[in-house]
């Protein structure tokens, strides 16, 4: 199945950007049928194209997609924000790889045999940038 993901990012297309519902609704079918990277980058380029500069909330929903998409490859069940931590839980079984992950291995990340947390208060602005990295090095 697919990974759930709950960032702590406003993911969505605001009204003021795209105002009919339909045409929202249609939006977010279109970002639930992309599998590859480079799908979502053609989606982008049809927003800016169709709407005009993506605001935060929509390259947000894209990043998301973006990190559901690495994460299935990665073998990610979920990805969920508690207690100000997001947390990476593999399927039942699975085993991070710490050689793997040696690399990225710093402080705000820890890691354990069955999950790995991020600290966004410690990675400050560089936490999306971390999350992209260490799904990539699992993939």
């Amino acid at each position: 199945p697919p990974p759930t993901i709950d960032l702590p990012l406003a993911a969505y297309v605001p009204e003021e950007y795209v105002s009919d519902l339909n045409t929202r609704l249609s939006l977010y079918q279109s970002l639930a049928k992309l599998e590859t990277l480079d799908q979502i980058k053609d989606l982008a380029h049809e927003f800016s194209d169709r709407f005009g500069s993506l605001p935060i909330e929509v390259r947000n929903l894209l990043y998301s997609v973006k990190i559901k998409i690495l994460a299935a490859k990665s073998g990610i069940e979920s990805i969920s924000t508690e207690e100000g931590q997001i947390i990476l839980r593999l399927f039942e079984g699975m085993r991070f790889d710490k050689q793997k992950l040696e690399p990225v291995s710093k402080d705000g990340i820890k890691l354990s045999t069955t999950q790995l947390r991020l600290n966004p208060k410690r990675l400050g602005t560089q936490w999306q940038q971390m999350l992209e990295e260490v799904l990539g090095r699992l993939g």
